[in-house]
């Protein structure tokens, strides 16, 4: 399972810690605290206008029994009436005023995760399952609206409107606000009594969550792979084996709730009972007038109102933590790349040159390049071959600078790629993967993702110069077909050729081809063979290759052996040598370690 290193709070300190995970929720809130500071007032008042009308009707009902003449209970009605329009535009203006900030709140954080996620994948991505990071821009994300709607206003009320009540208990006898006061303290404290225990099931329900999520994600998207391989039930049992930890998760979670439950439901129980019990001694003793007694329980019941409504909240503020935790995480996340300056310079001839590179994935493991050197003129076209796990797609990953170099440096036109900031230097590269992914949109808008900014005859002329046009008409809706998600609805090499003319679109002087004839048949390869000599004329062009044809096409063929340069040279020369590019052809490319 997935876990986010956060600390578990003992008993002792779980309040401290609650108040330190929350901090980050608190903190986005500071640019709505005008909507923030309405929504408290108008909640405060929704619960004083409450009580004042059910003080009123107490004393109603308590001079009625007295037998008080209609017309001196007339006002009092009048009062009531009066408090009813109010109550029901604070009722609106509460609801108004909580949700809209907490959305824009929302709206806001999911955009900074969104930018988050482009700074820090995909290295990223190497600790957390895609999958579990969408879910934190999703739904745990939606978690903090229960606190900016639901804990935070309420946590106010529950403050003052006791305060207010207990003030109002003691005006008719100071016994009364006694009695009742340690009740108040014992019923706002039930929710810290197994806090600790709260947090911990929360984030297990967080986590657990995060991981089904992952786990479905991968599912959907390897639902040809697990048929082919018959592991439909393997595949079911995994996942009801994380459904189980879920139930066990929200069982614990849902038995802690409900102890806290009756236990705020006894403590008020209780206070009413000792209140009404009060009362009653003191109004038989003509301490208080009998009309009194009412207003009491009234004013008892009230205090307790805020409380138990945001009892009820908090007791789902373990999974507002874990999920503020989780955020927190990915907010606060160290990028693999950062960049160290504003500008970026000039570049006009797209020399490509890696010297003495060394660059290691994760600490402690084997370097994937190894002081690797080697020269890429402008224009020229080279190929990047050896067996998987040799370095070539890591060339590219610190070429595009997704990671940084351990030792070493990579510069581009006579610069380091540390010069440029990361959109600069990727503005000048377009890349076309073994994989490109195509989004569930037209074949048009799948093109121009490259250039947004991109005419429908820029569009048509780099699917064109791609060799894609014959095929795009020939689709039911043409330009307007919608390619399904992945890219399920076109062949491998029609997906192929809108990726290459998505590249060609960027318009970029250096181009690099990942395996991209890799998956295609003979004939299908032919062709695109065709397109490549013409498209990566007058750009500086990478191929990744493991087919001896594509290889061809290359100026010069620079072999990897376990991240280190082991021959460069034209393919006629290299081939000459009984070395590493000469075994790397007798093994061939679908060989078990090609």
């Amino acid at each position: 399972m997935t876990v986010i290193e956060t600390p578990t709070p003992a008993h002792g300190n779980a309040v401290g810690h609650l108040a330190r995970s929350l901090r980050p929720v608190i903190a986005l809130l500071r640019p709505y605290r005008r909507w923030f500071y309405g929504a408290i007032t108008v909640h405060v008042l929704i619960h004083v206008a409450t009580i004042a009308a059910a003080v009123t009707g107490s004393l109603i009902v308590g001079r009625a029994v007295a037998g008080a003449p209609a017309d001196h209970l007339l006002p009092l009605v009048w009062v009531i009436a009066g408090l009813l329009i109010p109550l029901g535009v604070l009722g609106f203006l509460d609801m108004w005023l909580t949700h809209v900030m907490s959305f824009r709140m929302l709206h806001d954080l999911r955009m900074t995760l969104y930018r988050r996620f482009q700074e820090l994948t995909p290295a990223y991505l190497l600790q957390r399952r895609s999958g579990d990071v969408a879910r934190a821009s999703i739904v745990d994300v939606e978690m903090l609206e229960l606190f900016a709607s639901h804990v935070a206003p309420p946590a106010v009320a529950a403050v003052a409107v006791p305060i207010l009540a207990l003030a109002g208990l003691a005006m008719i006898h100071p016994m009364l606000a006694l009695v009742a006061l340690p009740f108040v303290l014992l019923v706002a404290s039930v929710p810290s009594w197994l806090l600790g225990r709260a947090q911990r099931q929360g984030q297990q329900l967080r986590e657990e969550l995060g991981e089904l999520g992952a786990a479905v994600v991968d599912t959907v998207q390897g639902t040809r792979e697990i048929l082919a391989a018959g592991a439909q039930q393997r595949t079911l049992n995994r996942i009801q084996a994380q459904h189980r930890g879920i139930l066990r998760a929200s069982i614990a979670h849902g038995r802690r709730a409900g102890v806290e439950q009756a236990a705020t439901d006894a403590l008020v129980a209780l206070a009413v009972v000792a209140t009404f019990a009060v009362a009653a001694v003191l109004a038989g003793n003509n301490a208080i007038p009998n009309a009194a007694l009412t207003v009491a329980i009234v004013l008892a019941t009230g205090a307790f109102a805020p409380l138990v409504t945001l009892s009820a909240t908090l007791r789902e503020v373990g999974q507002v933590v874990a999920a503020s935790d989780r955020i927190h995480a990915l907010l606060h996340a160290q990028p693999a790349v950062i960049d160290t300056v504003t500008t970026s310079p000039a570049v006009t001839t797209p020399r490509i040159t890696f010297a003495d590179v060394t660059f290691s994935y994760r600490p402690g493991q084997p370097p994937a390049l190894n002081r690797v050197s080697f020269d890429i003129e402008p224009g020229s076209t080279v190929a990047l071959v050896g067996h998987s796990d040799a370095g070539k797609s890591t060339c590219v990953n610190l070429l595009l600078r997704l990671w940084d170099t351990d030792q070493g440096s990579i510069r581009v036109g006579g610069h380091d790629v540390r010069e440029f900031t990361q959109d600069d230097l990727r503005a000048l590269m377009a890349v076309v993967p073994q994989d490109m992914h195509r989004f569930h949109t037209t074949v048009r808008e799948n093109i121009r993702l490259a250039r947004p900014d991109a005419t429908d005859v820029d569009v048509e002329r780099a699917a064109e110069a791609a060799g894609a046009t014959s095929f795009i008409t020939a689709l039911p809706n043409g330009w307007q077909t919608v390619v399904g998600e992945r890219g399920a609805g076109l062949s491998g090499g029609q997906r192929q050729r809108i990726a290459i003319a998505r590249a060609l679109l960027r318009d970029a002087p250096i181009l690099i081809l990942d395996e991209a004839v890799s998956n295609l048949d003979a004939q299908a390869e032919r062709d695109l063979h065709t397109v490549l000599r013409r498209v990566a004329s007058g750009r500086t062009t990478i191929l990744i290759a493991h087919r001896p044809s594509t290889m061809r096409l290359a100026d010069r063929i620079i072999v990897l052996e376990h991240g280190r340069v082991t021959q460069i040279g034209t393919y006629d020369e290299i081939i000459e040598d009984d070395g590493p590019f000469r075994r790397l052809l007798r093994q061939g490319p679908n060989s078990p370690t090609a």
